[in-house]
């Protein structure tokens, strides 16, 4: 029987990947998104790294298949519904889950880094 090891992220060096929001979906600023994924299992549709942006408001839609756990590193942040409704704060050390089909607006009211979880449906199409 094979074991499979356990993971350590700091022996790992993943691929760092850069983006900007996408133009429709700005509302403030421009914010860089620099992502690095170090886990990843597609059979059973889970995802981990961490995340860092500077300061910038933007429209966010998740996938009716996907929830997201974070844990905020540094930095604020403010998720909220469309409208700016029901504004959810998070700060350093603070932990939340984006649930799936959620819409809304993410604000990062101060450059933030997150670490993250998402999790997908085995045989959901990715959003």
């Amino acid at each position: 029987m094979q074991s499979n090891p356990v993971i350590r992220f700091s022996d790992i060096t993943p691929e760092t990947t850069s983006q900007h929001p996408d133009e429709a979906n700005r509302i403030k600023g421009n914010p860089l998104r620099i992502a690095r994924e170090y886990f990843a299992n597609d059979t059973h549709g889970v995802r981990a790294g961490t995340w860092e942006a500077g300061e910038g408001i933007y429209r966010i839609a998740l996938g009716a298949d996907k929830h997201e756990l974070f844990h905020i590193l540094t930095g604020r942040v403010i998720i909220s519904e469309p409208d700016g409704g029901n504004p959810r704060q998070f700060v350093a050390g603070d932990t939340g889950v984006i649930p799936p089909g959620f819409k809304g607006v993410f604000e990062i009211v101060e450059a933030a880094s997150k670490f993250w979880v998402v999790t997908e449906l085995k045989g959901s199409a990715t959003a």
